[in-house]
């Protein structure tokens, strides 16, 4: 009797503990939603800001993790339906303009939150043919304006008309 008061009281106690673990739990969970709430409009604004320099009318989904999600355009050739793909559907390079694109739009978060950042980018956009790599330079234009950005690249000779001189680092190594 006295062992079934004991295994009976342990359990009452983990009931506790098990409940005030999922009482917390909610609570985190509610006020992550509500900070992802809070983060995810100025994120979406500044996305959408370089999305357009890339993708006249085109809007970029976000996942509850922040994360792009889908993409939304307009179809090719003036279509009467808008094209959407899930952010795993992109071809690689697709995926990597979005992952530039993602990275100054937090640096524009940043830097709202008077915390400027310096962007760094190594052989980015290696994967982007030539029409969708002068849209991105565009891109990196306009971010220039705002950020630091240091570019690092195999190919430097795709980056000429950046204007600015291309600096070799081989000399660093030795």
């Amino acid at each position: 009797a006295r062992g079934d008061r004991r295994a009976a009281t342990v359990a009452q106690q983990l009931h506790r503990r098990a409940t005030a673990l999922d009482y917390l739990l909610g609570l985190l969970h509610g006020r992550r939603q509500a900070l992802t709430r809070r983060l995810q409009a100025p994120l979406q604004r500044h996305l959408s800001h370089y999305l357009h320099l890339l993708f006249p009318h085109a809007s970029l989904e976000l996942d509850d993790q922040l994360r792009p999600a889908s993409l939304v355009r307009p179809a090719a050739g003036g279509g009467a339906a808008p094209e959407q793909g899930s952010f795993d559907a992109f071809s690689f390079g697709a995926r990597e303009q979005m992952g530039v694109i993602s990275r100054l739009a937090y640096a524009d978060l940043l830097k709202e939150a008077g915390r400027p950042t310096l962007v760094i980018l190594d052989d980015a956009l290696v994967h982007s043919d030539a029409e969708r790599l002068a849209q991105m330079k565009r891109i990196l234009f306009d971010a220039a304006t705002r950020h630091q950005i240091l570019l690092f690249s195999c190919h430097p000779e795709k980056w000429r008309d950046l204007g600015v001189s291309a600096r070799n680092l081989e000399h660093l190594g030795a």
